[in-house]
């Protein structure tokens, strides 16, 4: 202090100081780095990231979407208008949707959101075949700029998790037909590194509107053989985890990663459209499974059980609703047992309290809105790597 007496903050104990700071929300946390050298230097080491806030987890701002608006650009490309609308009435879009803080972008797609980063695909001109892929993070409006052009769309996802580490990695899938192989680009190194598919068991093919869930350090999607497929950021380690097997006509489904753990959701039109939403209790289970496993019943069905199911008479008031053409899941609600859903007939967000059985109007969306509708949490950290 100026007059020379001791702040009786400083007596404490970095352990101490630890325990009390992890109990304060985010915005406090990064106010309290400018208390002195020694509080930013302990807010800011890697080994307390786990035990500090990083970002609102819980507090799901809303979604961000595009819709495409009458008017064409060059060469007939049709031009993208880039939304936000929060899960709460009246919320104030925490970010600007158009992201004009991107350089040099006549045009984006949005591809994925990971605990408030973003991944998109950017043409340098309107109706240019070559693109990049840029990740940013709309609250501090810092991005950058992954190296190498690409003109073939492939399934790309980003992976991220502030609690483990500042770098993100984004997976680019390199498909002809089933997966052959991966495409890691790591903010660690700025490079990317192609890996062959391996131990997915057989041919797989990737569900391209597949959510993504980035946990326990792998990425996982839906394939169209209705098991979900991970591979971690090394591309070394290839999981595959078995899900129900679904009857004839029901949808592979929706995955999501709720109160730590990961969910699946399918639709059933053989039972008035019933809405099955299950939970995998044994992530970690060692058991084996082969090529052959797969025609058997049982394949799965021990490692997910039944959390909740809800007919689609109970959320829309008509029977005979069918997932892949009028509705479809957007996500789960980070800490509540709360499932956000799109209906396409009307273009409306919605969500389903599980506990309570409450459907709310969110809000309307508009004619022209379109996938991916990407969940969004606010993250204001800058102490990530490379941004520009």
């Amino acid at each position: 202090m100026a007059d020379g007496r001791l702040n009786p903050a400083d007596k404490l104990t970095e352990d101490l100081l630890v325990e009390i700071l992890s109990r304060v929300p985010y915005k406090s946390l990064c106010r309290f780095k400018c208390v002195s050298k020694r509080w930013r230097g302990i807010i800011s080491h890697p080994d307390h990231r786990k035990a500090l806030p990083q970002y609102h987890l819980h507090d799901l701002a809303g979604f961000l979407y595009s819709s495409d608006v009458d008017k064409a650009g060059w060469f007939g490309r049709p031009v993208s208008a880039h939304n936000f609308t929060g899960v709460s009435v009246g919320t104030r879009p925490p970010v600007r949707p158009s992201l004009p803080f991107l350089p040099d972008c006549e045009q984006f797609h949005l591809l994925d959101s990971c605990n408030g980063l973003l991944l998109c695909r950017r043409f340098q001109a309107f109706g240019s075949e070559a693109f990049d892929y840029v990740v940013c993070n709309p609250a501090t409006e810092k991005w950058v700029a992954l190296p190498g052009f690409f003109t073939k769309m492939q399934t790309a996802r980003l992976g991220f998790d502030p609690a483990v580490s500042s770098h993100f990695h984004v997976f680019r899938f390199v498909e002809d037909g089933y997966v052959k192989g991966v495409e890691i680009y790591s903010s660690k190194t700025g490079a990317w590194s192609h890996n062959e598919c391996r131990s997915w068991i057989f041919p797989t093919s990737i569900v391209h509107e597949s959510k993504s869930v980035f946990f326990n350090g792998l990425l996982h999607l839906l394939a169209v053989e209705s098991v979900v497929v991970a591979v971690d950021v090394e591309g070394t380690t290839w999981k595959v985890i078995p899900t129900p097997r679904p009857g004839p006509g029901v949808d592979v489904g929706f995955i999501d990663l709720s109160q730590g753990r990961l969910y699946l959701a399918r639709c059933d039109p053989h039972r008035e459209y019933k809405l099955s939403i299950w939970v995998l209790e044994d992530y970690d289970s060692e058991e084996d499974y082969n090529e052959e496993d797969y025609g058997d019943e049982r394949f799965g069905s021990q490692v997910w059980v039944l959390k909740h199911s809800v007919r689609c008479l109970n959320l829309f008031g008509v029977k005979d609703v069918q997932v892949r053409d009028q509705y479809h899941i957007v996500a789960l609600h980070p800490q509540q047992n709360t499932i956000f859903l799109v209906y396409e007939h009307d273009k409306v967000l919605m969500s389903y309290e599980m506990d309570s059985g409450k459907v709310q109007f969110i809000t309307d969306l508009g004619p022209d809105s379109v996938e991916p509708y990407l969940p969004y949490v606010t993250l204001y950290s800058k102490e990530l790597a490379d941004w520009n």
